[in-house]
């Protein structure tokens, strides 16, 4: 089981075409050091926005840049993110691959993504998440979790109260925040909230069924409300087989019609035959129209059926490219001589070329979105086809009906001999129109009473399918519950092991017993209290972020993406022996951490014994060598 995870490998911002910015990062811990006010928290500012934050309170220097470019590694390979430098709701740029791919490609090969999901287009959420193995998860209050939403929870930030789990914004539902907090816990509400809306679906369809079954039970006369399909089928046959005797009646009786009849005669002939063809034509084409729907939409089912067996290939495929492509060749395969492996890990040892792991997951990945968009595509057409089809088939039973009143109607005035001097010929033509009429109504009962049959199975179905979703959503509230209880007391042993190992500034931090995590409430308690000493408020607030991302690098179960944002950790007044502990600890714990992962701080009061190049992004940045090279103060 592979876990969710992205980290940041490069930042670069750019003004006028020039990167006024430009970093490397890695994995595990990042440190941005400089003074106050050279520009650590526009950095960190940048790191949230390109990521997917919705963020507009920009600084000075800030508005002075026209772009930020971020390339990040994710579960599905590399991609390159660029976001023009504006409101919260700006759209990202995506590409498929690495920064230099991106780079030597220019502008082909980005594609343009809304931050927030709209009924027509991916979202950059739905790209990164998919891209980073984080479900598409649902809040119950209908929302959609955003990748703005997860970095609330990975981001400290300096505008933020310390006693806040999650950055502050001033819309901020409860249930979103406890959608989130249960999504980074391991909980994929996603089956959950398609049940809520298909057991809501389906209370509506059922309801509605149970009304139109009442209203066509009340519609049939009473001698009829118990009447079946078969017995009518039985009724129908009698008649017609009453019908056709009658018929042969007539046409044994002699043609007597004088010159002033035939001509009468004739002339209402043509009109009726006339009349029928145009209906026998309409039926024509409404089969044919049918008929062309069917096949389409039997294709189209096939084409799906198609997508998503690929769909569920490609992991499997891509997994198996990452066995072969570990294959070391020692002989050709073709003449069986020795090969030289002096070209390198990133060379074919067979013939020499480059190759480029990274690139090749990435392409794995855009074929993935690729399908996804396919299916969905699909299955819209295929609703809208299906739906024709249904129309199509009212009006074929309604012309046919039409055509079979018509036609019996020519029957009787057209086909068949009539002969005033004749009794026998005018009572049988009477009840040959008596037939027809009772004909039409058994049609019509018919058709109400298969309706009625119809609805009554599909409200069994119905019933039967509600059943067996609440007992699923019941066992699913029920694993849930347990998931959080586990994941939270993993948070909870991990926060109190950094609060006892903070300097003893607060007495409550030193015997602390357990720290609970509230996204409902957006709160911290340490055995149930809150609101320390607001340097111990920061220190608490950072050790539960940070107990998030450590508990997931033990658990594969998490959603957490596995990354931390801390912008200026000595913050509120902090003491620098606090700060250098504070960053020692996050130190040891990330380098003690067997997961990927990647922590980023900024800090004015570096650790001197953290001065070293695997920690340490750019210089120590003054008011005078800021982090963006602008020429004047951010």
């Amino acid at each position: 089981m592979t876990h969710s995870f992205f980290w940041l490998r490069r930042l670069r911002v750019v003004r006028r075409g020039v990167a006024v910015y430009d970093q490397s990062f890695h994995t595990g811990v990042n440190i941005i050091r400089g003074d106050n006010g050279s520009g650590k928290s526009t950095i960190a500012d940048f790191i949230f926005y390109v990521l997917g934050g919705e963020f507009e309170n920009w600084k000075k220097a800030a508005l002075a840049c026209d772009q930020v470019q971020a390339e990040v590694i994710v579960q599905g390979g590399t991609l390159v993110l660029r976001r023009d430098v504006g409101k919260s709701q700006t759209p990202i740029e995506v590409f498929y691959g690495p920064i230099a791919e991106a780079e030597r490609r220019g502008l082909e090969g980005w594609e343009r993504f809304p931050i927030r999901r709209t009924s027509s287009s991916f979202s950059f959420t739905q790209i990164m998440f998919r891209a980073a193995g984080i479900p598409e998860a649902q809040s119950q209050g209908a929302s959609n979790i955003t990748m703005h939403q997860i970095l609330r929870l990975c981001y400290s930030d300096q505008r933020t109260p310390a006693g806040f789990l999650f950055r502050y914004e001033d819309f901020d539902p409860r249930e979103i925040r406890e959608a989130v907090g249960d999504l980074m816990c391991g909980i994929s509400g996603y089956e959950l909230y398609e049940i809520e809306l298909r057991l809501r679906e389906m209370g509506k369809i059922f309801d509605e069924k149970s009304r139109e079954l009442s209203m066509l039970i009340a519609s049939l006369p009473n001698e009829q409300t118990i009447a079946r399909v078969e017995d009518i089928d039985t009724r129908l046959a009698r008649l017609s087989e009453e019908y056709n005797g009658l018929i042969t009646d007539l046409t044994n009786v002699s043609d007597l019609v004088d010159d002033r009849q035939v001509q009468g005669f004739l002339r209402g002939r043509t009109e009726a035959v006339d009349q029928l063809q145009k209906l026998r034509s309409r039926i024509a084409q409404t089969e044919h129209r049918a008929q062309i729907a069917e096949l389409e939409i039997a294709e189209l089912k096939s084409f799906l059926h198609y997508l998503a067996d690929l769909s569920d290939k490609l992991p499997r495929a891509q997994a198996a490219a990452d066995i072969v492509g570990n294959i070391d060749f020692t002989h050709c395969p073709a003449c069986l001589a020795p090969l030289s492996s002096d070209k390198g890990a990133d060379h074919c040892v067979v013939c020499g070329t480059a190759t480029d792991p990274e690139k090749e997951r990435s392409r794995y990945l855009r074929i993935k979105t690729d399908l996804d968009i396919q299916i969905r595509e699909s299955r819209q057409l295929l609703d809208s086809k299906e739906y024709t089809l249904g129309q199509d088939g009212r009006e074929l039973r309604t012309a046919r009906r039409d055509y079979q009143e018509k036609l019996s109607e020519f029957t009787v005035k057209f086909e068949l001999s009539t002969s005033p001097r004749e009794s026998f010929v005018a009572q049988r033509h009477q009840r040959i129109g008596q037939i027809d009429r009772e004909k039409v109504e058994l049609d019509r009962l018919r058709e109400r009473v298969s309706e009625i049959e119809k609805l009554s199975v599909d409200k069994g179905k119905l019933q039967d399918e509600i059943t067996r979703l609440k007992g699923r959503q019941e066992a699913l509230g029920r694993a849930s519950q347990r998931r959080k209880s586990e994941a939270l007391t993993k948070v909870s042993v991990v926060s109190r092991n950094i609060l006892h190992s903070d300097l003893n500034r607060q007495a409550e931090f030193r015997n602390a017993e357990s720290v609970s995590l509230s996204f409902l409430d957006n709160s911290i308690k340490v055995d149930g209290e809150l609101n320390f000493a607001e340097s111990s408020n920061v220190v608490l607030k950072n050790a539960a972020i940070l107990s998030l991302l450590l508990a997931a690098t033990t658990d594969l179960q998490f959603y957490h993406p596995r990354f931390a944002l801390f912008d200026n950790i000595e913050d509120k007044g902090m003491e620098q022996a606090r700060s250098y502990n504070f960053q020692r600890l996050m130190v040891e714990a990330s380098e003690a951490a067997t997961m990927e992962h990647q922590i980023i701080f900024t800090t004015s009061m570096p650790n001197p014994a953290l001065n070293d190049e695997k920690y340490v992004i750019g210089p120590h940045y003054t008011q005078t060598d800021q982090t963006l090279q602008l020429g004047f103060g951010v």
